[in-house]
């Protein structure tokens, strides 16, 4: 697009001098003075000049000379309407970033005032403060503070955040502010959403991954479906890891604890041609595990895990970029598996509640339980073994005077084997045992070993799950943003083509099955928004997405020789409307109206036959949301933000147990509402001394659920009626959402020498008591509790090393994961998993840059 053609009137005002006489002060105050003088009106969004100061100018000059020196050092741009008004617009609205100069730290940890934190929320680089919607971004420095290294870490840093570890990544989950998707079924999509680099896990195992190279991480709360490719219902998490360097650079880090935790990390990159720049890093890590199989001899809950990731950016010039990127991931964990917190002495185990039973003295031999125990007794293994690979491509090109077109095209392949001890305890012989009593005839165990040979392995032990999931996706996004200016818009189309199957089997001494499901979903969704700065210090903003999902599934029960298949379509409308003023002194104040929508499911789950079938897939799941907010900095180095709101959903999608039978399954939950307050701030007390406090009160609650299945042990007087035994659960709490919870961290710099900086840190986390169960079951309660976390390191200040030693749960504060009621045992016991950070430990962390 070539220059803006100024009527002859507006080129003669161009050109005309002018004697001005406008003093240095902050920028909207000069640009006010320059109109008056000038009589040429500028248009400006205030959050772009929020902050910002003017040079003085005095004399004679033309308009655009005059408006040029008074923008000098703001990174301010600014074209002239044919009109002849000005339009003021960031740099970086017309320019693509620079690979960076390196990645090396730099000499001074705690920043002379706030960072001005960038981030890319709104699909525009901007100033967090000025982003009017409820988004954390999380840096570098949070995750060494709080010892962060894996996704499922971030609720150290962020208190919104909850993740919900099942017995394999599969049935895993996050959870924000109250929301997620926690489900067996492959079929359901997540309410929040993990990508990395703008690529999004269409399978939600995909996401519970190592933070390889990690820049920073945004997370964004509430209902996200105007500015996404993928949308999603309870947030959306967004991991950025660094990019190319323009000098040669590298690093490595490793980690020792003393809980047999260790990690190396390393990155390289740096220029290998004129426009070509690459990065390489990678990690591997092993850790033992937080609880012990008496056995087998071994640690459990641990993992042994190793990644690596390639970039290699093309950069011709400022206004073209593409980008080429590569990763794999390989994880194998033995997680989760659950300890006794309490058993009776006389308990028996009758896992599948048949006439065999097995004595405490047998499955639980030498196991004490207690609050605190971290002992189990399994004789078959229980791991995951996954695998993660894809390549995406990011092309950026900008047009004119603004315009710019992003595309992000990604494909990728996970695959997963996982086997999980299913009967609750050591169980010598219980196939043979179930066989003697006839709980279980010769000829199902014949038939099971014909379909599914490997169960012939498990004969002399109880019962096993085994499990196979393969998951292949295909991503298409185009966006297209305007150029800066009172009115700006972006469009963009979203492209996805997702497969999963899973082949599953359990036996071979009770409950068996052997069954394989097919998933496959389209999307075809188009978004958009606009935005209108009416005035320097307000705007209004008005997103739209059009959601168009064809999804199908084909399940075979190849015990029963049956098979369904069905095929159906989804189309629907979310809106999302904001009004935002940003006042002199740079504070910002905003009101967001939004909707959302996750299509309906199909429960591909254990127990799947014709009645299911017959169902068809659970309801969509719908929210609408209301939230304000203010964000305010001062001169005084400080900030703080606070946001207020209320979320009501319809048709929570939210997995159920029937104690009756065993089974799980995806259910429609009526009404839920998770409302409350948000903060975070932040204080530079000295130069050398930085505080950061952040936290939440939240109030998720059930408004109506009145088919809900009981907990295990609840009795008519506890309102557990009818057969199968159901419950109301209406104006109950949600699981998993603590009503408070807050993070407080502090750093304070010394310098003992000219060369080095000593780093003394220290992180404070606590939360209320919250449930891990919708059934309400009051066993599965984790009490309120705090974990500090200390820390100093000695860092060179040129970058070139530091060295930090850290003690993790100073005050040695055991919490669960999860924690549940165990219906197999008779009378009912109550099982936990220990947390990774559920006991004291110390360690030490080297870093060297080269």
């Amino acid at each position: 697009m070539g220059p803006i053609a100024l009527s002859s009137g507006a080129v003669h005002a161009q050109t005309q001098t002018i004697t001005f006489n406008i003093a240095a002060q902050p920028l909207d105050q000069a640009l006010f003075a320059y109109s008056s003088q000038s009589g040429q009106q500028v248009i400006y969004d205030g959050g772009v000049i929020s902050g910002k100061m003017s040079r003085a100018l005095k004399g004679t000059f033309t308009r655009q000379q005059a408006l040029s020196k008074l923008l000098e050092g703001t990174n301010l741009k600014f074209r002239v309407r044919p009109s002849g008004v000005a339009i003021l617009y960031a740099a970086a609205d017309v320019e693509l970033p620079a690979p960076a100069a390196s990645n090396r730290a730099p000499a001074q940890t705690v920043d002379p005032e706030p960072t001005v934190v960038i981030v890319t929320a709104t699909k525009r680089p901007r100033n967090l403060q000025r982003v009017p919607m409820a988004v954390s971004a999380v840096k570098t420095r949070s995750f060494e503070v709080f010892g962060t290294e894996q996704v499922e870490e971030l609720t150290k840093v962020v208190p919104a955040l909850t993740v919900i570890q099942g017995d394999t990544p599969a049935n895993s989950a996050y959870i924000l502010r109250g929301i997620g998707t926690v489900t067996a079924s492959i079929a359901a999509e997540p309410s929040v959403l993990v990508q990395v680099d703008d690529v999004p896990s269409l399978f939600q195992a995909r996401s519970f991954v190592d933070l390889t190279d990690v820049e920073r991480i945004e997370i964004l709360r509430g209902p996200q479906n105007t500015l996404y490719g993928r949308s999603s219902t309870g947030g959306t998490i967004s991991i950025i890891t660094a990019g190319p360097t323009q000098v040669f650079s590298a690093a490595s880090t490793g980690t020792v604890t003393s809980d047999a935790e260790r990690r190396l990390a390393f990155h390289t990159s740096g220029p290998i041609g004129k426009h070509l720049f690459v990065r390489v890093a990678g990690n591997l890590a092993t850790y033992d595990g937080a609880a012990e199989n008496l056995t087998l001899g071994e640690r459990v809950n641990g993992y042994e895990s190793g990644s690596v990731r390639a970039k290699v950016l093309w950069a011709p010039s400022r206004r073209t970029q593409a980008l080429l990127s590569g990763w794999y991931n390989h994880n194998r964990s033995r997680c989760c598996v659950s300890a006794y917190v309490s058993l009776a002495d006389d308990a028996r185990l009758r896992p599948d509640g048949g006439l065999v039973s097995v004595p405490q003295s047998v499955f639980a031999t030498d196991i004490v339980a207690a609050a605190d125990n971290r002992t189990i007794r399994q004789d078959t293994r229980t791991f995951a073994d996954l695998k993660d690979g894809g390549l995406s491509l990011k092309f950026e090109q900008i047009f004119g005077e603004g315009y710019r077109l992003t595309s992000v095209t990604s494909i990728s392949k996970f695959t997963m084997s996982d086997q999980v001890d299913a009967d609750g305890g050591e169980l010598p012989n219980f196939t043979a045992r179930q066989v003697g009593s006839g709980t279980m005839s010769q000829s199902a165990i014949d038939r099971l070993l014909l379909v599914e040979p490997r169960f012939g392995d498990f004969l002399a032990a109880g019962n096993v799950q085994l499990d196979g999931y393969a998951a292949d996706g295909k991503t298409q996004e185009l966006r297209f943003l305007s150029q800066a200016d009172a009115l700006r818009y972006m469009v963009g189309v979203f492209l996805s083509d997702n497969e999963v199957r899973l082949d599953s089997a359990r036996g071979p001494a009770f409950g068996q099955y052997r069954w394989n499901a097919l998933a496959r979903s389209k999307d075809t969704d188009l978004f958009g928004q606009v935005d209108w700065t009416f005035r320097p210090e307000m705007s209004l903003s008005l997103g739209v997405r059009s959601q168009h999902k064809t999804y199908g599934y084909r399940f075979e029960d190849m015990l029963a020789n049956r098979s369904w298949v069905d095929r159906r379509k989804d189309n629907s409308t979310s809106v999302r409307l904001s009004v935002q003023r940003i006042s002199d002194a740079g504070n910002t104040i905003y009101l967001a109206l939004a909707t959302g929508h996750k299509a309906p499911a199909f429960d591909l789950s254990n127990g799947f036959d014709q009645a299911r079938a017959d169902r068809g897939p659970v309801r969509a799941e719908e929210a609408r949301s209301i939230e304000t907010g203010w964000k305010v900095r001062n001169s005084s180095r400080s900030y703080a933000y606070l946001s207020v709101f209320r979320v009501d959903y319809d048709d929570f999608q939210s997995q159920s147990t029937d104690y009756a039978t065993g089974q799980t399954y995806l259910d429609n939950v009526d009404k839920v509402r998770t409302q409350g307050i948000e903060f975070d701030a932040y204080r530079l007390m000295n130069p050398y001394w930085r505080i950061t406090f952040t936290g939440h009160y939240l109030d998720a609650r059930i408004v109506d659920y009145r088919h809900a299945p009981c907990y295990p042990g609840q009795t008519v007087a506890q309102d557990c009626r009818g057969t199968p035994g159901r419950q109301d659960l209406t104006d109950r709490q949600l699981p998993h959402a603590p009503r408070w919870k807050f993070n407080l961290m502090n750093d304070y710099n010394l310098r003992p020498n000219p060369r080095q900086w000593l780093v003394l840190s220290g992180a404070y986390r606590w939360q209320s008591a919250t449930l891990m169960a919708i059934s309400q079951d009051p066993n599965a309660r984790q009490e309120a509790f705090g974990v500090l976390d200390l820390s100093a390191g000695l860092h060179d200040v040129r970058g070139k090393y530091a060295v930090t030693a850290f003690l993790s749960n100073v005050f040695d504060t055991f919490f669960a994961s999860a924690r549940q009621s165990e219906y197999r045992t008779q009378p009912l016991s109550v099982v936990q998993v220990p947390a990774r950070d559920s006991a004291r430990s110390f360690g030490i962390r080297v870093m060297m840059s080269y």
